[in-house]
C-alpha cells in the first residue's frame, strides 16, 4: 500500500487517512463506495482548490489532453489554482498512451518535482497521470517496470488527484493503468497507482460528443457485467457491479431511445455508475471482453468501449451455455449461468430489452458497427491474435474457458 501523503510529500495532509474530513467539507457531494476518498456530484470540480489547500501543496502538475480539457471546462478550475500554486501542465495526452508519453511525463515529473499530480480527462489522461506519478520515482526504467512489475518497489512521493471528464473508463477508481509498448498492451497494476482523492463532476461530461458518450458508457456497462461474473469477484465487487448496472442501464436506455445524452439525469447517472463500475473492477479486474478488445483498438483504431461492446453480446450467449468441463469459476457453471440470467433479467426489468439489443442500439446511434461480424475480420490475420488474447491474464479471469473454436465464427 502507498504511504500517507505526509510520508510522500513534506508538509502535505493525507487524504487517504482522513476521507471523512473531505466529505464533511463538501456536504453537497456523495461518497462513492469502494474508495476511501472518492466523491461525486455537480460542482465537485469546484472543490479542487480547497482540496489542494487542505493538502498544503505548492507545486502542482496537471496531466490532460487538449481537446477534452478545454471542451469540458476543466481548464477554468485549473486556471484558478495559479493564484495560490505553482502550476505546470503535461498536456497533449493521446488515446491509448504509449511508452513515449510516459517517458516524457517522467522527465517533466523529475524536472518540476510536483507535490501533487492532477489527472483530468478520459481514461488515457488518468492512466498517464497514475503511471508517471508512480514510475518517476522507481529505480528501473518505465519499460522494465511495466514488463516486470515486481521491480516497482518505491512508494509514490506526491499526492494524486483524479477528475474524469468522461463517464466510462472508471480509471479514477482503480489502481491500474494501461500503457502500450511497441503496440502491445501492458498494465501497471500496483497499490501506489490508487488516487488519494477522486472528484467526479458530471458537469465535466456534458460537452462529450455522442460517439465518445456511447463508447465510454458501453465500457462502463461491460466493466459492470464482467466484474459480476469474474472469477475473482467478491460479494463486495458484485454488490458494486449491481449498483453500477442499476444506474447505467436506465440511463443508457434513455439515451438510446432519445438519440442523445443531453438529459442532465442521464449524465448524472452515467457519471456515478461509471465510477461504481470502476470500483468493482478494481477488486475483480475485467475478463474476456476486455482481453479481446485491445487488438481491435490498436489495429483498427476502434474506440476502446466500442471494441469491448462488440464482444459483449456473443460472450453473454456463450456464458449462458457454460458447462462444468469448460468452467473455471470457483462456484461452478450453474453460478455463471445464474449470473448471466441476473444481468439479462435486470436489463429487461429496467430497460425493456436485453443487453445485446441495448448495445446494438447505442452502437448504431454512434454510427459504429453493431456486431463484430460486420468488421469482416479475415481469419488468416485475426485468429492467431484472438487466440493469444484468450491466453492473457484478463482472459484467465473469465469464468468460461474460451478457445479458438469460440472465436472462429466471428471471423470472415
Amino acid at each position: 500500500m502507498t504511504g500517507s501523503l505526509g510520508e510522500r510529500a513534506s508538509g502535505t495532509r493525507s487524504v487517504e487517512n482522513n476521507p471523512a474530513g473531505f466529505a464533511n467539507a463538501w456536504p453537497g457531494l456523495k461518497r462513492i463506495p469502494g474508495h476511501p476518498a472518492a466523491h461525486v456530484g455537480r460542482g465537485a470540480a469546484e472543490c479542487l482548490g480547497e482540496a489542494l489547500a487542505q493538502l498544503r501543496v505548492e507545486r502542482v502538475l496537471v496531466v490532460h489532453g487538449r481537446t477534452s480539457y478545454e471542451r469540458s471546462g476543466a481548464h477554468r478550475f485549473v486556471t484558478a489554482l495559479s493564484a495560490r500554486h505553482e502550476v505546470e501542465h503535461f498536456d497533449g495526452v493521446q488515446p491509448n498512451p504509449g511508452i513515449e508519453q510516459i517517458r516524457a511525463g517522467i522527465t517533466t515529473m523529475r524536472r518540476f518535482g510536483p507535490q501533487a499530480v492532477i489527472g483530468i480527462g478520459g481514461g488515457s489522461s488518468l492512466d498517464v497521470a497514475k503511471a508517471i506519478a508512480v514510475l518517476a520515482v522507481q529505480r528501473r526504467s518505465p519499460e522494465d517496470c511495466l514488463r516486470h512489475p515486481e521491480v516497482i518497489t518505491e512508494e509514490r512521493r506526491c499526492a494524486l488527484v483524479l477528475m474524469p471528464t468522461t463517464a466510462g473508463s472508471g480509471s479514477e477508481m482503480t489502481r491500474f493503468a494501461t500503457v502500450y509498448i511497441e503496440g502491445r498492451k501492458h498494465s501497471l497494476d500496483v497499490d501506489q497507482a490508487r488516487a488519494d482523492l477522486v472528484l467526479v463532476d458530471q458537469n465535466l461530461t456534458e460537452s462529450l460528443p455522442i460517439g465518445d458518450s456511447v463508447s465510454t458508457g458501453l465500457d462502463a456497462l461491460s466493466q459492470s457485467i464482467e466484474s459480476y461474473w469474474s472469477v475473482s469477484a467478491t460479494p463486495v465487487s458484485q454488490a458494486l457491479a449491481l449498483e453500477a448496472l442499476g444506474k447505467l442501464l436506465p440511463a443508457l436506455a434513455r439515451a438510446a431511445d432519445t438519440g442523445a445524452f443531453t438529459d442532465p439525469w442521464v449524465r448524472t447517472e452515467l457519471a456515478h455508475g461509471a465510477s461504481l463500475a470502476g470500483a468493482a473492477i478494481d477488486i475483480s479486474r475485467t475478463t474476456a471482453a476486455h482481453a479481446l478488445s485491445y487488438d481491435l483498438t490498436v489495429r483498427l483504431g476502434l474506440a476502446h468501449g466500442t471494441a469491448v461492446a462488440l464482444h459483449l453480446p456473443w460472450l453473454l450467449e456463450r456464458h449462458a451455455e457454460v458447462t462444468d468441463p469448460d468452467c473455471r469459476h470457483p462456484q461452478g457453471s450453474a453460478a455463471v449461468r445464474d449470473a448471466v440470467a441476473d444481468i439479462e433479467n435486470m436489463a429487461h426489468a429496467q430497460t425493456g430489452r436485453g443487453i445485446g439489443q441495448l448495445t446494438g442500439q447505442l452502437l448504431a446511434l454512434a454510427g459504429r458497427p453493431t456486431r463484430i461480424e460486420q468488421l469482416a475480420l479475415p481469419a488468416d490475420r485475426w485468429l492467431v491474435t484472438m487466440t493469444a488474447a484468450l491466453a492473457s491474464g484478463r482472459a484467465a479471469n473469465n469464468p468460461c474457458v474460451l478457445t479458438a473454436a469460440d472465436v472462429v465464427p466471428l471471423l470472415a
